[in-house]
């Protein structure tokens, strides 16, 4: 490939252009999620940095020492108000960038509250991917790629730079999760689902008797290795097997959500797959939408009408 074509694949790549609703879809998600993400953790808030909570208790926890200037390092980090304050700034920020106003500071105010837990509240992978997608939504905030209020319909198109940001960041997650599994023995040997489902302390019900299986419970660690290190960042990209692995990852996380006490990675991991989505995506749901709702509507509407004999 000469240099030209990498030069115009690369242009085309980023600069390509996306339709405004993929981002405003994105954007109404993220913002209803951080209302639910904050009212739960609100109860970790309190523990950690209450009025009565281990910091004020002078108790001995797994802190993580802010590099940067946070809203509990700033006002107080042993008050039930300030806890309040970010809870209640965390969803009110949620709501306003559901409903698609101020786009620009927004996300910004959203990311200053949600670094303000996952900086220096112990936390997992999920919370941080929480935060990635904060970042994200800031570029693409200042870059006026958020679409408009819900009120007006978000049209036209922009660079394709701001998804790519969303879907490559995902894409590095799987693959980076998958080579950390690697280092694991159980991982490695095929024997790591084995010991998932052998446990009740992070079961939903119980799938111990899975375990009787171990073809099955080998099967699919091995299949998520694979699925992580190679099938999704490479097929991902493929337009002839992008729905086939969106199709997979999803029922792959609400599988595990559904049986697995695993809180916030599978739900902020679905949240980034709405990147992947494309223009025929969004017209086939609009339209299944439409259809769905006139049907609907047909049928209300026949039976609300007098019947003569």
């Amino acid at each position: 490939m000469s240099a030209h074509s990498w030069t115009a694949y690369w242009d085309r790549f980023w600069f390509a252009p996306k339709p405004q609703a993929i981002l405003t879809i994105m954007r109404m998600s993220y913002g209803a999620y951080l209302i639910f993400y904050f009212w739960n953790l609100q109860p970790v808030m309190e523990m950690f940095f209450g009025t009565s909570g281990l910091v004020a208790l002078g108790g001995r926890f797994p802190q993580q020492p802010s590099p940067v200037p946070t809203i509990f390092t700033i006002l107080s980090d042993r008050s039930d108000t300030v806890v309040w304050l970010v809870t209640l700034l965390g969803m009110f920020s949620g709501a306003i960038l559901a409903t698609g106003i101020f786009n620009r500071i927004t996300p910004l105010v959203a990311w200053i509250c949600v670094s303000s837990v996952v900086t220096i509240i112990p936390s997992n992978s999920g919370d941080f991917l929480v935060q990635c997608y904060a970042i994200l939504m800031v570029f693409a905030g200042l870059a006026g790629h958020l679409g408009k209020p819900v009120w007006q319909c978000s049209t036209g198109d922009h660079p394709a730079w701001s998804l790519r940001l969303f879907q490559i960041q995902i894409v590095f997650v799987y693959f980076f999760s998958g080579w950390h599994k690697l280092a694991s023995v159980a991982w490695y040997n095929g024997s790591a689902f084995h010991y998932v489902v052998s446990q009740e302390f992070w079961s939903r019900f119980d799938i111990t008797w899975l375990a009787a299986y171990p073809v099955f419970t080998s099967a699919i660690t091995t299949f998520v290795l694979f699925f992580e290190l190679l099938l999704f960042p490479v097929l991902i990209w493929v337009p002839a097997t992008r729905r086939l692995m969106l199709g997979c990852g999803l029922i792959f996380h609400l599988m595990i959500f559904a049986t697995l006490k695993v809180f916030v990675f599978h739900q902020i991991v679905l949240l980034f797959y709405l990147a992947f989505l494309t223009s025929d995506d969004i017209s086939q749901l609009k339209n299944h939408l439409e259809s769905v709702l006139k049907k609907r509507h047909l049928t209300l509407f026949k039976f609300s009408q007098p019947y003569h004999e």
